[in-house]
This record gives structure tokens, sequence and C-alpha cells, in this order.
């Protein structure tokens, strides 16, 4: 069938969809985005994550921090051991030749950098204060190389830190590279936030972008974010908008999608023989699922695989629930389908809403509405932990969860939030466990009676990045610790998450305090200039240092120790923390060649000669590129440092100290 005839029959196909609508409604619009900005040296990340609104990413940073160009900043210097040092560069050049400035000095200045208002390819949802990298962060780099570095970007970061970045990079509000204006960033950059699972950031950015005519690829992009997010009527008003634009054969089946859900059984068999016309049924899934549709009947677990949005979204309307075979290895659509679709099992959504939301697919706001939805009797939620545990770990969790949610006794609750943190730290969710108990740790009183519980609720306040609490509870835990309790061994182990926090003096120079601490580091408002710490505290350092490698020393599997330890000293050297020479010589054993995670050479080149010249975006983007999709554990701790380095060159100090905090705290130490 010719094309224009196949527009023809799919806009009379379309008759009796309803009125026409916005591609968008108004209730789902974001208003207008400024493309003229303040650029403030700020860092803050965003309160979204993943597909939904929400979530708790809110890592903060205050102005002054390391990176600006310009006399007197700070710079990264490779070592001989292959670690970023610190110096200062009097008007470091940008890696165009130019001298100006990469940031303004005065951080309430209005940002020259000139936007076109009608350039969708600069168009995005995060300016500097809602997390954004800064409308400049592409300066230095063309856009063949920014859509390649896009592409690059891992579909799976390794970290909660490393996705929160890589989303904000592809959310930001930035000029685009005037090179190569046939390349298409917005298009590369809604397809790498699809593969990630953000369907919601997919919709929001398409709709920011204010197209008088989206391109094809954007459309469906569009339509496919809508169905996954739940958005079905928007869905369709958006199918009934562009069918009469496009001829390709997803419109035809999005048609009969959407006339199948009206129950408009006659203009729905209409647009399947248009679509057997175009293309046969070569597509069997979708034949497959338009007849169940019609006589409720079930369509072939084989045929179940690969699912795209709208095969989810039919599937729906059959009442049949995903095979629960698929849930270990599905993909974005398919796993937030377990999770929101009303046929899957309530033991088969726990599972998935537990997985997804360690992908970022789903919000923690969202999983913790899983987990209440279940129900249980008033006796299990009382005898939680003397029961036996649940068949999975996610109804455990659940019902540990609402029992700790539901309990009015602060000592039952944060006896519960500590079996919660032993179970994720045995089962390796001790990330996703802190995340969700975050607001219940705060109504835990901070005094005697919780020593116990101190150095629990100290690790959990520093992974949720809340260092106020942690500060109390560190404070706590210092007073109570003696020999008659495990206190004191459990702040050692803790120490190297402590100082990277900011929640400690170290002795080293150009710190300053966190908040909640007694003395600080720094933490995410870490500054350049301040006085040299005391002598007394580089002491207290040193032999905390002493303390803890004799901890490292005694485990049984001393190649995890030599790995855990080569991991903290290579960070405390990023963050310009003193690391003695006689724990490297320590480390200086066989084997002294590793091979696990070692970026290409050319990534680590193009990192650090980024960092040098302060191009924002390419240095995050072959920061998350350098560490993939890998466990903490598996990480190089060389290649870890330095891309902590790299970012804190480029004034994303809090994303450093986050990636750095996790890395240890998921680790297991």
């Amino acid at each position: 069938m010719r094309s224009g005839t196949t527009r023809a029959c799919l806009v009379a196909c379309l008759t009796g969809l309803g009125t026409l609508m916005q591609v968008i409604p108004a209730g789902a619009q974001q208003g207008p985005v400024p493309l003229f900005l303040q650029n403030r040296n700020t860092d803050n990340s965003t309160t979204t994550d993943g597909n939904a609104n929400g979530g708790n990413a809110a890592n903060q940073q205050g102005p002054g921090s390391t990176g600006q160009d310009g006399a007197g900043s700070q710079y990264p210097q490779q070592g001989p051991n292959g670690v970023f040092g610190w110096g200062t560069n009097a008007g470091n050049a940008n890696a165009n030749g130019s001298n100006g400035n990469a940031y303004p000095t005065d951080p309430d200045a209005v940002q020259t950098l000139e936007l076109n208002a009608v350039d969708a390819e600069s168009v995005g949802i995060l300016d500097r204060d809602s997390g954004g990298l800064g409308v400049d962060m592409w300066t230095g780099t063309s856009r063949e190389m920014a859509a390649r570095l896009i592409d690059a970007l891992p579909d799976h970061p390794g970290s909660r830190a490393m996705r929160n970045l890589e989303r904000r990079l592809l959310l930001s509000i930035a000029a685009a590279p005037d090179d190569h204006k046939n390349i298409s960033l917005l298009a590369h950059r809604v397809a790498k936030l699809q593969a990630i699972g953000a369907y919601g950031d997919v919709a929001r950015l398409i709709n920011a972008s204010a197209h008088d005519k989206l391109s094809a690829d954007l459309a469906e992009a569009q339509v496919n974010a809508l169905l996954v997010t739940g958005l079905l009527d928007d869905a369709c008003a958006a199918i009934e908008s562009y069918g009469n634009q496009f001829d390709t054969p997803f419109w035809l089946k999005a048609a009969a999608y959407c006339q199948l859900r009206a129950k408009n059984n006659t203009s729905a068999t209409f647009t399947t023989d248009l679509v057997r016309e175009v293309e046969g049924e070569k597509d069997k899934l979708f034949f497959a699922l338009n007849r169940a549709i019609r006589t409720g009947s079930n369509v072939s677990p084989d045929l179940l695989v690969n699912l795209r949005p709208l095969d989810v979204a039919m599937l729906e309307l059959t009442k049949q629930g995903l095979p629960a075979g698929k849930l270990q290895n599905a993909d974005a659509p398919t796993l937030i389908a377990f999770v929101k679709s009303a046929n899957t099992a309530t033991a088969l959504r726990l599972e998935a809403a537990r997985l997804a939301e360690q992908r970022g697919f789903i919000t923690t706001d969202e999983l913790a509405s899983t987990y209440m939805s279940v129900t249980f009797t008033s006796a299990e939620l009382a005898n939680v932990l003397d029961d036996a545990s649940e068949d999975s770990p996610a109804r455990e969790y659940a019902k540990l969860y609402q029992a700790a949610a539901k309990s009015d006794v602060p000592a039952v609750r944060a006896e519960i939030l500590a079996h919660m943190y032993d179970n994720g730290r045995n089962n390796g969710d001790y990330g996703q466990i802190a995340r969700l108990c975050a607001s219940l740790l705060e109504d835990i009183p901070i005094n005697n009676d919780f020593a116990w519980f101190a150095t629990d609720a100290l690790a959990a306040a520093i992974y949720s990045n809340d260092l106020e609490l942690a500060g109390g509870w560190l404070a706590q835990a210092k007073a109570s610790a003696n020999d008659d309790n495990s206190i004191e061994s459990r702040l050692i182990v803790l120490y190297p998450a402590i100082v990277l926090a900011g929640l400690e003096d170290t002795g080293t120079p150009n710190t300053q305090q966190a908040p909640g601490a007694t003395t600080g580091l720094g933490g995410a408002n870490s500054t350049i200039g301040q006085a040299p710490a005391t002598s007394q505290a580089l002491a207290r350092h040193r032999a905390r240092m002493d303390e803890w490698a004799e901890l490292q020393n005694a485990r049984n599997d001393q190649n995890e120790a030599r790995h855990d330890a080569a991991m903290v000293y290579s960070l405390f050297a990023a963050f310009g923390i003193e690391v003695p020479e006689k724990f490297w010589d320590s480390l200086l054993t066989q084997p002294y060649v590793v091979s696990n995670a070692v970026p290409n050479a050319a990534v680590i080149h193009k990192m650090i000669q980024a960092a040098a010249t302060g191009q924002r975006a390419m240095a995050a983007s072959l920061v998350i590129i350098s560490n993939g999709t890998l466990d903490p554990d598996m990480r190089n701790a060389t290649s870890l440092g330095q891309s902590v380095a790299a970012l804190r060159a480029v004034d994303l100090e809090s994303d450093a100290r986050r990636i750095a905090i996790e890395t240890i705290l998921e680790s297991g130490l």
C-alpha cells in the first residue's frame, strides 16, 4: 500500500477515538522551560528519579566548590600512581583554547551563554537550581562527541548516585554545540532515557521541547512513555493527534489498541485489517494480543518476549498476567508492568517492585506504597521479629516495613529497622533499605536509650544523605562507646564513610564543617581556601586509620580486605585526605596487576583532559562510562578514584561524595 493511502486510511480508522486533544493534556505539562537562566554555582540534584514524580535523590552542594577556572583555581594533576592530585592554575584555558571562565565567579551572575529560544536541542527540564549541570555544560565538546558519549552511557549504571548523575545530565537545559547540526542531541537523549527506564522523564522532556512537529521517533517515544507510566487516556489522545502525520505500522497498531480499549470493535477490526495489509502477520504477538482481547483467551507465554510498551498495554486488556519466569531478566517496560498491572499476583508484584526500585524504574515512594498495599494480620505485624522469615525477601521487607511504619513505640521501630538493615546487608539490598526507611529513621529519638542503635542509624543516615541526622547519631555513638559494647569497633569500621560524609575532621587543609557535625571535612559543602586544620585532628585521623587497617588485617578474606583497602585509600586520595605511605606499602604485594573493571585508556585520558579544562558534561559522561554497570565490589579502585577527582574538578562535588559513600557502604564495610 502506498504511504499516502496508508496515512489516509489511518486518519479514517481513527475516527471515533474522541475529540482531538493536545499531545499532552495540561495536567501533565511542566510549564514553559526558560532557556536564559541564572547559573548558580550549586549542584542540587533533582528530587525526581526514574519514571515518576518523587524519589530520594536530594544531594546538594554549596557555592564555591572546586573546579572553577581563573586565577588561583584548583585543578586535577595526575600523579605517578594514576590518581589525581591538586594544584593551582592561573587562568586555566578551556578546551577550545579560550581563557574565559566556564562558570561565573559570582554565583548570582546571569549566565551570558546565548541559547536560541526555538532550539529544541537545548531544551531540558532541569536548571542548575533543580539539579541540572548548567547551560554551558557542553562547552568545548563537539555535538558529534556529545552524541557518542550519550550513546555510550550505561543502560544500567552501577550505583544510584551514578544513575542520578546520568539522568540529570540527560535532562539538563544546556546549549547544544553548534557543529553537526544534522545530529539531534534531543533524539539521542530521549533514546538513552528510554534505555535506562526513565519513561516519565521521556514524556516531560519531549513535552518541554515545544516542537511544532515532532519527528516520528520522538512522537513514538512520547506515546511509549505515556503507555508505560499508565497515562493511557493521554496516550490515546496523542495517538489520535499524531495519526495523520505518520504512516508506519506502529501508529496503526497503536490506533487498534485505543479502539479495543474503547470497546470500538468495528473500528479495531478495520484497523487490524490495515496492519495485515501493510506488513502481513509477521508481528505474531500483536495479532495474538488482538485476538485474546476480543475473545477473552490467553496469549501463549512463548510469545511474551521482548515486550514493547504497546504489547504491555494490550496484555493488560487481556486480563492475563505476565509469566513469573519473565521477572528476573525483564526490561523496564515489562518490570514496571509487573508492578502496576492489576493482573499480577501479590508475591510477584512485591518482588517486581523490589527489583524495579533497585534499577531506578520506580521511585522509593512507589516501593513503599507497594509494600503498604499488602494485607498482614495484626498478629503477624506484632510478632514480626519472632516469626519465621517469609518465602521471598520482598514479602519479608513488606511485613517489616509495615510493622515499623505502624508502630508508635520508638524502641519497637528501632528494633525492626535494625533487623531490616541486617537483612539488607545480607541480601545485597542495603542501599534500598536505607532509602526506604529514611523517613522512619527520623522519628527515632537520639538519646542514651538508643545507644545500641546508634551505629546502624549513623550508617543509614549517611547513606540517605541526611548529614544533620548522621551527625547527631555520631555524637551519640561516641558518647556511648565503652569496653562493654561493640560501638567503638563499629565506628572504626564505618570510619571511611564517616570521613567521606564530612563528619570527621581529618586534619586535611581546605575543608569546612559539614551540617550536624561538631567538626567536619565538608561533605557536600566542602570549599577551597579554608585554614589548615589542627595537628591534633591529623593525629586522630592517623590513629583511626591504624585501627581501621588493623580490623582489615583481621578479616578472614584477605583478598577482599585488600580490595576494600585499595578502594578506601584511592577515594581518600581523591578528596585530598591523607593516606600515610605505610598503608600503600601494605598493599604492595602480589598480585601486582589486577584486571577488574579497567576502563579503556582513551576513556581515562579524555576524562582527565575534560576535568582539567572544565568540560563538565564530558567529564561526567566519562565518569559514568568508566564505572559501567559493575557492583561496587567489582570496581577498579584507581579508576574510581580518578573518577571522583574528575567530578570534583568540574564542580560536581556532591556527586563525587555520593558515589564514594555509596561505594563504601554497599561494599559491606
